[in-house]
């Protein structure tokens, strides 16, 4: 009885630090990914974020959203040099919507796994120059991307969330991408 009571502590410490890592590992699938790449320095004094979504857009209560990875992006991608002028970031499109899927009845569908929602995501951004001098004309680039998952019956609330936060991230990148180049190619001098 001694020896059990003397590794009470010991089985203790294990546990909650298993606990904590478990923990820790949870919330680093819900949050975006570190960019590794270098800040895009803006020829502009102020760079401003607008959502001008045709319809609200749905998130199903997700941690980690297309809305949050553009505000995150902006945020941590965009640096203003100073110059005069305006870069406004215009997000068109954040949405990640949920559609249920036709599953089989009856005694078959007891007996196998099919995928029950298909979760449908988008982002669609425009970033517009406004020099504050009149003789230098406004110029803006545009990039969109799109992707889908399907869960089964049985996924989890973690395992959906960890899905979705896949797809945003992979749906951020490719948007980034896209705006990058296009910036480069309609709006030189703007990318410094």
């Amino acid at each position: 009885m001694n020896i059990k009571m003397r590794r009470l502590p010991q089985i203790a410490a294990c546990v909650l630090t298993l606990g904590m890592l478990c923990l820790s590992a949870m919330e680093a699938r819900s949050q975006p990914a570190r960019n590794s790449r270098q800040p895009l320095l803006l020829s502009a004094e102020q760079i401003v974020l607008e959502e001008q979504t045709a319809e609200p857009y749905s998130e199903q209560g997700f941690t980690f959203t297309p809305a949050s990875a553009v505000r995150n992006w902006v945020k941590t991608r965009l640096i203003a040099d100073g110059t005069p002028g305006i870069v406004r970031v215009i997000l068109l499109d954040a949405s990640l919507k949920r559609q249920e899927l036709k599953t089989k009845g009856g005694l078959r569908g007891w007996f196998s796994d099919d995928q029950k929602y298909r979760y449908d995501g988008r982002i669609h951004l425009r970033i517009v120059h406004q020099p504050s001098s009149p003789q230098h004309g406004a110029s803006q680039a545009e990039a969109q991307a799109s992707a889908y998952f399907t869960m089964p019956e049985d996924a989890t609330v973690n395992q959906l969330e960890e899905k979705a936060g896949e797809m945003v991230r992979g749906l951020m990148q490719r948007t980034e991408l896209e705006l990058e180049n296009n910036m480069l190619r309609y709006m030189p001098g703007v990318v410094r």
